[in-house]
């Protein structure tokens, strides 16, 4: 344990008095308090001040905790013996492999009923624990130390428990740096692609052995509802993403009422549950409520049929203007569905694309692959993008110029630096959002890669029409100022290789401030 370690483990009792002496002080801004004054943004500064500082705490009595189930850990692995029953006659003819994972599994158990979580939960706890302690120290310092939390760290742990020492040693100090003012989720990426160039197997070795854990669950949600989740090969999943988001998309511009998550869900079950002869599609299992006859009245009666006619029960739907339209037959989002082609994008090192080196790919600009499997999506492509990078920085300088007019050319470079919206946190892919001047174009601003950055609509707003501004400060660094003036600031990923991408990015031109 590092001096830091120590010092984190003594102030947490002080860090937890300072956090109660502030929340004192705000009992009179208290909803209900009599005589509750006037409040400013000063008021509101206070408060998340001392959101701040509670979060530090917690952060430290987290890192506190993993250091005592780690030491838990140790000593009930010296006393395994004392964890069995000693005249059981199956522990006395069992081997000592054996009798240590019966103890380990008492010792888990009694930590988890202490905790009150499921053993499971307990057995992560106590891994991750002895992997953050062991071989990322600096990290447990800095959750001690109140600045990066637990569920970082716990995203690190993830990504180097299979890693030796050394190798572990290296990720840490690659993610280090940004686990202060990152997301867990902004983290976990870093960390994979931090694991993919360290890893001593090889990434198709890896990808074949995963592939084989491939399979799909089935868990029960509330009020008569269900959650199906499927665990694939990245490429077939991001594609089957692309797919279900580009047909809801396309619905929603028709005039669809649904919102997009809705029919996301409503083609995936209507392409798995359609096969064309079954009657049976998402908009037969929808509640009453969600289905008007042809007089505009619900219906009190089925919403669908299991007889041989084929017929729906269905009548029509309002659409978002509030007029009756039309309601489309069960199953039928699966042909809609099946029209549309599903893109991945691809950045693929173009000596790994030349079959020269294997070095990793990743999809979207954050998913690692093997080279191997880059090569065979590369292979079904029917064009190329290329894009020149900085060999020292990776940051961009050109795009081919040949096949585009140069406001597309521009969007490329864009898409290719920000990947993501560029808003503090948020992970919203690139080819998903908008185009924003950081300098309103009725103010002045102009349309080039200075003053152009990507943000999802709810943070386009979010600019536009409340006190968060942004600042471009160069090499696309965004500077955000929140209303209560804390300043974040979010930094574009290097591009480091050659994007291969099937249609271009659907990214939209910057519309000015939205209407919502």
């Amino acid at each position: 344990m590092t001096e830091a370690t120590t010092a984190g483990s003594e102030d947490v009792a002080a860090v937890a008095r300072r956090v109660l002496d502030m929340v004192a002080t705000l009992d009179p801004c208290r909803p209900g308090s009599p005589q509750v004054p006037p409040l400013t943004l000063a008021d509101l500064d206070a408060t998340l001040t001392a959101v701040e500082a509670t979060q530090a705490a917690v952060n430290a009595l987290e890192g506190v905790r993993a250091l005592l189930v780690d030491r838990y850990r140790q000593q009930a692995e010296g006393l395994d013996r004392s964890l069995l029953d000693p005249v059981d006659p199956t522990v006395r003819t069992a081997s000592v492999r054996r009798r240590r994972e019966l103890a380990h599994r008492a010792a888990v158990a009694d930590l988890a009923t202490s905790l009150h979580v499921g053993e499971s939960t307990a057995q992560t706890l106590v891994d991750h624990s002895a992997t953050i302690t062991q071989n990322a120290p600096r990290l447990l310092d800095a959750v001690l130390a109140g600045s990066v939390s637990w569920r970082h760290a716990d995203v690190v742990a993830r990504e180097i428990d299979d890693l030796p020492s050394q190798d572990a040693a290296r990720v840490e100090a690659s993610v280090l740096p940004a686990a202060r003012g990152c997301t867990p989720s902004q983290l976990r990426a870093r960390a994979r692609r931090a694991r993919e160039t360290v890893h001593p197997t090889p990434p198709d070795v890896r990808h074949a052995e995963a592939a084989t854990r491939r399979d799909v669950w089935l868990d029960p949600g509330r009020d008569g509802m269900a959650w199906l989740t499927a665990h694939l090969p990245a490429p077939f999943a991001h594609a089957a993403h692309d797919r279900l988001t580009s047909t809801a998309t396309r619905l929603r511009a028709d005039g669809e009422a649904r919102t997009v998550g809705q029919l996301r869900a409503d083609v995936l079950a209507d392409l798995l549950l359609d096969d064309g002869t079954l009657d049976v599609g998402a908009d037969s299992m929808l509640p009453r409520a969600d289905v008007m006859p042809p007089d505009g009245t619900r219906s009190t009666g089925s919403t669908g049929s299991t007889g041989s006619t084929g017929s729906t029960g269905k009548g029509i739907e309002p659409d978002r203007t509030g007029g009756p339209r039309p309601a489309r037959p069960v199953g039928s989002l699966a042909p809609v569905a099946r029209a549309i082609r599903p893109r991945v994008n691809v950045t693929v090192p173009v000596l790994s694309l030349l079959g020269v080196v294997d070095a990793p790919a990743s999809l979207d600009g954050h998913v690692p692959i093997d080279a191997e499997t880059a090569r065979a999506l590369c292979a079904h492509a029917p064009s190329f993008r290329r894009i020149l990078t900085d060999p020292e920085t990776g940051a961009v300088l050109s795009v081919g110029r040949s096949a585009y007019q140069a406001p597309a050319d521009l969007k490329a470079v864009l898409a290719e630096r920000d990947t993501t919206c560029r808003f503090p946190g948020c992970t919203r892919p690139a080819a998903r959002t908008d185009l924003d001047h950081t300098v309103a174009w009725a103010d002045g601003g102009t349309t080039d890669l200075e003053n152009l950055a990507h943000l999802c609509r709810r943070h386009h707003v979010v600019k536009h029409q409340t006190r968060w501004q942004a600042e471009q400060q160069g090499d696309g660094v965004l500077r955000w100022t929140s209303p209560t003036g804390r300043v974040r600031h979010t930094a574009p990923e290097p591009v480091e290789s050659t994007r291969h991408r099937a249609p271009p990015s659907t990214a939209l031109a910057d519309p000015g401030p939205p209407p919502f």
